[in-house]
């Protein structure tokens, strides 16, 4: 048994960035799109054919706990700052609480809305095991809305706060200083956590795919026949995430 599960085995490979055209990124916070996708984004916008947009879905206020009253307009800023390190001018907001968000027919309305009037053929979206909550129900809730709109031909999963079962790299290191450089935009979010260490230390983690002294991302792609699949190996993942997120948080 073991012996034949060993024949199915493989490394991830390559993402060609070729096909994408008109690409969008729903990030659920400010930073998620630099930590998940930042190489991706700053390689596809050196292509002037490539139209990118990105959506911020949380306010970013820190949660209702948080400090600081001005948190989500700074941090709206810090995002707009980050995004034009990167090449990216195009940012839509939804502003849902951060923190507090919840997954709702008006969210995926509102979302099946930015994806029509865009038009993306790729979509960048949250991990489907993420520990967050916030990412989880974001990337449920994205996906949905992706089925109803055509021109969607492959979802792709970055991950942030939990590692994914990769199968697909992107080698980014030409432009992991950029990334980092983006990413050091986002003062506010790194008085609370070393983000750039983790980001770099993941990274480079993700490179060893590619041999030597290489930073990588690391996604789960999927085409649109498979995300439309129900008996897909990444639906039944997607099960196990939100059973997880459920147990985990009964233990809190």
């Amino acid at each position: 048994m073991v012996n034949a599960l060993a024949t199915e085995t493989s490394l991830p490979m390559m993402l060609n960035l070729a096909p994408a055209k008109r690409v969008m990124v729903f990030a659920p916070h400010p930073d998620d799109e630099c930590i998940g996708c930042g190489g991706a984004l700053a390689l596809l916008a050196q292509n002037p054919e490539v139209q990118i947009s990105v959506v911020l879905v949380t306010n970013g206020d820190g949660g209702e706990h948080s400090p600081d009253v001005n948190m989500g307009p700074r941090r709206l800023l810090e995002m707009q700052a980050a995004l034009k390190v990167l090449g990216v001018s195009e940012l839509k907001t939804m502003d849902r609480l951060d923190g507090r968000f919840e997954l709702d027919d008006q969210f995926e309305t509102e979302a099946q809305q930015l994806l029509q009037a865009f038009q993306p053929n790729w979509v960048f979206l949250p991990g489907p095991m993420d520990y967050h909550k916030d990412h989880l129900l974001v990337s449920k809730g994205v996906e949905s809305a992706c089925k109803l709109v055509g021109s969607v031909k492959q979802l792709v999963y970055f991950e942030t706060w939990t590692p994914l079962p990769a199968t697909h790299v992107l080698d980014i290191t030409s432009v992991m200083d950029l990334k980092c450089r983006a990413l050091q935009a986002h003062h506010s979010a790194l008085k609370y956590g070393d983000y750039e260490r983790g980001v770099k230390g993941l990274n480079a983690y993700r490179g060893l795919y590619l041999g030597f002294d290489r930073f990588a991302e690391a996604f789960v792609v999927q085409t649109r026949a498979e995300f439309e699949n129900p008996s897909s190996w990444l639906t039944q993942l997607k099960g196990l995430g939100l059973s997880l997120k459920s147990r985990l948080g009964a233990r809190t």
